[in-house]
């Protein structure tokens, strides 16, 4: 950003740029690379008006965390989208891993006093990929209905499955978990049994980690563990104790499974359905 302020900064590199993509949109595209008159007004006018609110974030953060007030982080897509921990090639371009927030802001890993894990009381995919729980029997169809997976905007399926405990230790490890926030509970009513993976079977052995190798996950069989579902209506739960006896037990199975402590619930979309079990912040 600091390079769209000053005038001659902004003018040298994009010359500079111009000149090096030409043969890029050449060579690739057979089109010719947009111009400097194009693109430098614009783009020069555009700096000045965002002027006043580049500097240097780091600093701001910095002062916060000595003055002791409280930051709050939060992170986009998931682990297993990750490009160095994630499912590749079937990742994106950077790192969604809680680690990567020290990188992005500029702030040092010791602030970083908690990790708050967030996940669906299911699992789902969008795109291409391993997916060892995925449905696609009637309850797959009930989870899709009932939590209205589809794309926002191109309105495509999303693909569904099991809650997968062994992609959640994964998260938990490589993104140093403290708390964990389970979303979506109440899409799961109904169901006469709710399954969790524990482990997978390779090669005719059980594992209960995540291979780092793509073709050996492709071989992978989720072992499940089924429990008894509910039919009650938990959609104005706000504690622990008001949810179902099936619903709640269900939540300490994830929570036994994956070592993680679940310090946030929730039970429909709506922020007065997210429920908090401790002091967080």
């Amino acid at each position: 950003m600091a390079d769209l302020l000053e005038k001659e900064t902004f003018e040298r590199l994009l010359k500079s740029n111009i000149e090096y993509k030409q043969a890029y949109f050449k060579g690739m595209f057979n089109e010719t690379c947009p111009s400097f008159d194009d693109i430098f007004e614009e783009y020069y006018a555009a700096g000045q008006r965002l002027k006043e609110f580049v500097t240097d974030t780091s600093k701001i953060l910095d002062d916060a965390f000595v003055a002791d007030e409280k930051v709050l982080f939060e992170g986009a897509q998931g682990v297993m989208l990750d490009i160095d921990h994630g499912t590749y090639p079937f990742v994106t371009s950077s790192n969604p891993i809680a680690g990567n927030v020290t990188v992005g802001t500029g702030v040092g890993p010791t602030f970083v006093s908690k990790v708050i894990g967030v996940c669906k009381a299911y699992t789902s995919r969008v795109g291409d990929g391993p997916f060892p729980t995925e449905l696609f029997d009637e309850d797959g169809h009930h989870i899709r209905e009932v939590g209205r997976e589809y794309g926002t905007t191109t309105g495509r399926p999303r693909r569904v499955g099991w809650f997968d405990s062994v992609v959640l230790r994964h998260s938990r490890r490589v993104s140093g978990i403290t708390d964990l926030s389970i979303n979506s509970i109440d899409v799961l009513t109904g169901l006469d049994t709710v399954k969790i993976c524990t482990a997978y079977e390779l090669d005719g052995k059980e594992i209960t980690e995540y291979p780092a190798n793509l073709d050996q996950l492709k071989r992978c069989k989720p072992i499940f563990e089924e429990l008894p579902g509910w039919t009650e209506d938990v959609t104005n739960v706000r504690t622990l104790e008001e949810l179902p006896e099936n619903a709640r037990k269900y939540l300490e199975r994830i929570s036994e499974l994956c070592n993680v402590q679940i310090s946030i619930f929730s039970v429909g979309p709506d922020r007065e359905q997210t429920n908090l079990l401790k002091e967080l912040w």
